[in-house]
């Protein structure tokens, strides 16, 4: 009996260093927790082409705005402010035709995406203090 007793208690003890293997304490003993993470880690897409919507008024999107960089990279857009001669579009048209695409794109994605990009904009705008257009 006491020799069954005592090849429990081994065994546990044993197969309780195997539990103890898996942990690093090293790792995430002093670890700070943001209060607000970012949307993504930085370089989670790299290669990943941006889609281009052209537009003539920056005044409601942020333009060069990092916060709203990031922004437009996650949801894989970003603005492209055209002169008043571009030669890329030669109509108005063409400009709205390629736009009514790429959102069709954006919506295909993330059918929210216009919500969520107006949300964190305006987010944006109150940390960063960026009123003007």
């Amino acid at each position: 009996m006491i020799k069954c007793i005592l090849f429990f208690i081994l065994s546990i003890y044993l197969f309780s260093f195997e539990g103890f293997s898996q942990i690093n304490y090293k790792e995430n003993s002093t670890e700070k927790i943001k209060q607000e993470p970012e949307l993504e880690p930085e370089n989670e897409f790299p290669n990943r082409k941006l889609l281009s919507i052209y537009i003539k008024n920056t005044k409601n999107i942020l333009y060069g705005n990092p916060c709203m960089d990031k922004v437009t990279q996650r949801f894989g857009y970003e603005y492209v402010v055209m002169p008043k001669n571009a030669s890329k579009f030669h109509s108005g048209f063409q400009r709205n035709m390629h736009n009514i695409f790429v959102k069709t794109a954006l919506f295909l994605r993330n059918p929210f995406w216009k919500i969520i990009s107006k949300k964190k904009a305006k987010e944006c705008r109150q940390k960063t203090g960026d009123y003007m257009g």
